[in-house]
């Protein structure tokens, strides 16, 4: 099933854009939404680790025991 698709447009700098063009000449991508979905991706788990880590940090939870509970939750789905 594919997942209806969102188009999204952005300016970005000049330098950005030569090193999207490189990851996509050199196979890293195949195109340029490639990269985008990636790095938004990237950007999103990024965001989840730290709001974890502080969430953790806040309610005194151990990293460790949170890895060990999200580990349960997902091997229960």
């Amino acid at each position: 099933m594919r997942l209806q698709e969102k188009l999204l447009q952005a300016r970005i700098p000049e330098k950005l854009y030569k090193r999207v063009e490189e990851g996509i000449k050199s196979g890293i991508y195949s195109n340029r939404s490639e990269v985008v979905r990636e790095a938004l991706r990237k950007m999103f788990a990024e965001q989840s680790r730290d709001f974890l880590r502080e969430l953790a940090r806040k309610t005194g939870i151990s990293e460790m025991d949170m890895l060990r509970e999200l580990k349960k939750i997902r091997s229960s789905s």
